[in-house]
């Protein structure tokens, strides 16, 4: 991993030096921002860790020219303990890719890149082509090595491959509607064969939407939405809404062969905003279905005020009944503005949670203390502080704080 890192490096090093640094020179539209973050705490074992972490992102797009480049990526080093996590320099690419558009219709995308496909989505060190105005679609094809991440290290091989193709509509008014077909392949055999489609319409006041996959190698549908956004008035949003979700698997993996069971969730919801006091109240309502009669009902009821000028409150209750056991609780959190320079955050979160076995029941809480400071256009400091107080952890306390630049 250590060695696969280095050449992404040094291939990172090689597009900054032969595109953008005569971009420097010849003061060309090339941004630099970065996030320098200081991060503390205990881990999941309770061990005391720290990390130094530094986050990077380049742009490049010169005016008058048909191609870009951007690129993202972290670097850190831990300190402390932990069991779990590695304390090297260690280093993660995210993306890194060049746009070229040969003509108004027509564009291309290399290098590290997220392809998001009705059919599924993934990281790709390949290639993207978008063709628009084909007639009343475009047409956006993917091929590429997949890429995974663990928590410290980097998996990708020549041959875990991805590729997928999208037909889409274009410039028709209030209508999104699109098909795609996703191959996955592992060690070089068919490991994933999916089929997707996507759709949303714009009426006056509503607007129904689906999204459907559908995995040819299990011939199951893996996921499901059905859902209709309704606004009878300017400040009312009513939503109802129809997911399921079955569990598959690549056919390379043991897990193909285990049975699962499939997840339904029938959710409505409404969102108000009234006319005289500056509030908004939501509340919803899930009817949740995991297997044979087993059912929960999980309702939530909210407000977001703003009693005071620069001050704003999200207030929330929830309540969990049925398969699991029963669970409920509250979050309380909001932001005031001092001033165009300063941001003070604040926040709650308390749950109490009894199982059907009796055993571990009790309670979780958790607290935190963050805000902001623009120095300057661009300069600004983030920082926040939690407590997490829970049945594994009487005391769990994390901290971050960031200096966000640009240059």
């Amino acid at each position: 991993m250590k060695r696969m890192f280095r050449w992404t490096l040094l291939i990172t090093v090689f597009f900054s030096s032969y595109f953008i640094l005569p971009a420097a020179e010849s003061a060309e539209p090339l941004k630099i921002t970065g996030s320098s973050q200081f991060l503390w705490g205990d881990d999941w074992l309770g061990d005391s860790q720290s990390i130094l972490a530094q986050y990077l992102r380049v742009s490049y797009n010169p005016q008058g020219e048909r191609y870009s480049i951007t690129g993202y990526g972290r670097i850190w080093k831990g300190f402390g303990d932990t069991t779990i996590r590695d304390n090297d320099f260690l280093g993660r690419l995210y993306y890194l890719f060049l746009d070229y558009r040969p003509s108004d219709k027509t564009s291309l995308r290399l290098g590290r890149q997220y392809v998001n496909l009705s059919a599924g989505s993934a990281l790709l060190d390949g290639l993207t082509l978008n063709a628009h105005s084909v007639g009343p679609v475009g047409i956006t094809a993917a091929v590429g090595r997949e890429i995974k991440y663990s928590l410290d290290a980097e998996y990708s091989s020549f041959s875990s491959t991805f590729w997928g193709i999208d037909v889409h509509l274009e410039n028709v008014r209030s209508l999104q509607l699109g098909a795609s077909y996703v191959r996955r392949y592992d060690e070089w055999m068919r490991a994933r064969e999916e089929v997707g489609v996507n759709f949303r319409y714009f009426y006056k006041f509503l607007s129904p939407y689906a999204e459907a996959r559908y995995d040819i190698l299990s011939k199951a549908t893996d996921e499901a939405t059905v859902g209709i956004d309704v606004f009878p008035m300017s400040n009312l949003m009513l939503k109802a809404e129809f997911y399921q979700s079955y569990p598959t698997f690549f056919s390379t993996s043991i897990y193909s062969v285990f049975a699962v069971d499939r997840y339904r969730e029938y959710l409505v919801r409404a969102d108000y905003s009234l006319d005289q006091l500056p509030v908004t109240v939501y509340a919803s309502y899930a009817k949740q279905s995991y297997e044979e009669e087993a059912n929960t009902d999980n309702y939530i009821l909210g407000a977001r005020v703003f009693p005071i000028k620069n001050l704003v409150v999200n207030a929330s209750v929830d309540y969990r009944t049925g398969y699991g056991g029963n669970l409920w609780g509250f979050e309380i959190y909001g932001n005031y503005k001092i001033n165009n320079k300063f941001v003070v955050a604040a926040g709650i979160q308390y749950d109490a949670y009894r199982r059907p076995d009796n055993d571990n029941n009790g309670n979780a809480q958790r607290y935190w203390l963050g805000g902001q400071w623009v120095v300057n256009k661009n300069v600004s400091v983030d920082a926040r502080i939690e407590d997490n107080v829970n049945e594994n952890f009487d005391h769990r306390p994390l901290g971050r704080v960031a200096v966000n630049w640009t240059i």
